[in-house]
């Protein structure tokens, strides 16, 4: 099963395991029907285990947030909790939240959690570079300049002969490092840096907010070969953990800091154990900044041809020490 299918399967698992979670407590609860449901709940059922790994990772993830959100099962008279998942814009939009879990009560007062689903994997975005893509006005709501799209045009422009082309049909013509990655690095970098020195203070934390999400929710990534689920809260904008009347968490959820201040842009470097030398990455990127945030950014061909585009694989190398992850082994 491909990635995004075993993801979507593992999103449909979670959202069962919440539901059967609370209606085996009673607690009022329903799934909404939508196509992306149905889309999951079609690639749950293909699963080769009928999805029992799936269903203890979420089993395991629940318990805990439950735990962690008083609001989920204590609520006021005739509120039911409303379970849905969300289309994939959402996440290109900023929201990566896959599960919505919503309580409306008779007041109309609306609440909501949102879970992130991860299926073996910690990637935070895969987010793509092209000649078309403005990323600072995507990640950053800042406009990338002129020369920026200009030499990402350029290093894309010679790959334009071989597009649909095999990778290593085209090796003899087309050095992948240096004529693309490279390049398309460099010139990431430099925009990266400009932005930031034009718009002091804002870049940074703009930056976590695209690559964390928009909204405040819980990360579930299922680590199948341990039988272990990480959970970790995310709490950039003070809306998790609410207590609901007497009733409060178990564990205080802190709001981290956002950064400022990008400290370094620059190549990885990576030690060779043979020769005990220390050599840049010809593929990855780490964005340092204060606060305790740093990113890993790197650069592939998403395809086995040759594609008018490039992906990015970014994810987390350190977050401040106020967000921490919980370790929940599941009922084997």
């Amino acid at each position: 099963m491909a990635n995004t299918e075993s993801g979507k399967a593992f999103e449909y698992a979670c959202l069962l395991a919440i539901y059967d979670f609370y209606k085996e407590k009673e607690v009022p609860v329903e799934i909404i029907e939508s196509p992306q449901l149905e889309t999951a709940k079609s690639y749950f059922d293909a699963l080769s285990d009928h999805g029992k790994n799936d269903l203890l990772a979420g089993e395991a993830a629940i318990k805990l947030i439950n735990l962690l959100e008083p609001k989920l099962d204590h609520y006021a008279d005739n509120s039911v909790l409303k379970l849905t998942l969300q289309t994939d814009s959402n996440g290109q939009k900023g929201d990566v939240r896959d599960i919505l879990c919503i309580r409306n009560d008779s007041k109309r007062k609306s609440w909501e959690l949102g879970v992130s689903c991860k299926h073996n994997h910690f990637a935070l975005k895969h987010s793509r570079i092209s000649p078309t893509i403005d990323f600072g006005k995507e990640w950053l709501g800042k406009q990338c300049s002129s020369e920026y799209m200009d030499e990402v045009g350029r290093i894309f422009a010679n790959l334009k002969p071989y597009v649909k082309e095999k990778w290593d049909k085209v090796s003899d013509k087309v050095d992948k490092v240096d004529d693309v990655y490279k390049p398309l690095l460099k010139a990431f970098m430099d925009e990266l840096t400009r932005l930031d020195e034009e718009y002091p203070g804002e870049i940074a934390p703009a930056l976590v907010n695209y690559l964390i999400g928009e909204k405040d929710f819980y990360k579930v990534i299922s680590v199948e070969k341990k039988h272990i689920t990480l959970i970790t809260p995310v709490n950039l904008h003070d809306s998790l953990n609410e207590r609901y009347k007497d009733h409060r968490s178990m564990f205080s959820i802190e709001k981290p800091k956002l950064p400022s201040v990008i400290y370094h842009i620059g190549f990885k470097k990576v030690l060779d154990k043979k020769t005990n030398a220390i050599n840049q990455s010809d593929n990855t990127i780490i964005v340092t900044c204060d606060e305790g945030w740093s990113f890993s950014l790197r650069i592939h061909n998403a395809s086995s041809k040759v594609e008018n585009s490039m992906k990015f694989d970014i994810e987390s190398v350190s977050t401040p020490e106020s967000i921490r992850s919980f370790i929940a082994p599941w009922n084997v």
